[in-house]
């Protein structure tokens, strides 16, 4: 759940010395939103700070201080700024970077090994290195929990399935930010096809990119070898 929007501690906060909440890009899709800091501290565009979101820890880059007109209008995000990217920090994301492409080919692997017709497009993982978000476009079928269990166990990382190819009017959501995601893609709450504002997902129907993809897999594997 996004955190109350409290404008008057924005506006309070361009009159001290350091701002009390900050435009910060976050997830893998950049979704920019106002996060308060936990602890007074400066901080600077470009600069990368940790946060402690209801996913867990997150990466993300500062905008700058946040306005009460550019609170209301992104929202607050779900979560405070915990500090700015250390040394520890810098190698736990490049271990995620090296994690998310090993994830990426063995997932792709996997799926053709258990004949799941899904095509993986990205992978997300959290700063922490223990949750980690596989994105796709295909049919959403059974066979997808033990897919995500097994590619889960084969990188040592909890696997949560996020399907790009199911249309944001066919569920409708429930609005809330936090959207808790299934091993389908299904929100917790409202069992809609995926999105979360906290973390930057967004449904998107690609069915006829699928569709597409599939045509030219098919072609391609008809057409002879000269």
């Amino acid at each position: 759940m996004s955190a109350p929007l409290n404008l008057t501690a924005i506006a309070q906060s361009h009159d001290r010395e350091w701002p009390e909440h900050y435009l910060v890009a976050h997830g893998k899709n950049g979704a920019l939103a106002s996060f308060p800091v936990e602890t007074p501290m400066q901080l600077r565009r470009g600069e990368r700070v940790v946060l402690q979101t209801s996913r867990g820890l997150e990466a993300g880059e500062v905008r700058g201080a946040a306005s009460v007109q550019q609170a209301r209008l992104l929202g607050v995000g779900a979560g405070t700024i915990l500090r700015p990217f250390g040394d520890a920090d810098e190698k736990a994301q490049s271990a995620g970077e090296f994690l998310a492409q090993s994830l990426f080919e063995t997932g792709r692997n996997l799926a053709r090994s258990l004949g799941c017709s899904i095509e993986i497009l990205d992978v997300d993982v959290l700063h922490e290195g223990r949750q980690a978000t596989v994105q796709f476009v295909g049919p959403t079928t059974d066979g997808l929990d033990r897919f995500a269990a097994e590619l889960g166990r084969a990188c040592s990382v909890e696997v949560v399935l996020e399907n790009l190819a199911i249309p944001e009017e066919a569920h409708g959501g429930c609005g809330k930010p936090d959207c808790g995601r299934s091993a389908g893609g299904s929100c917790s709450t409202c069992g809609s096809g995926g999105g979360c504002s906290s973390c930057g997902s967004h449904k998107v129907d690609m069915r006829e990119y699928f569709a597409h993809l599939r045509t030219q897999m098919e072609t391609a594997q008809r057409t002879p070898l000269v």
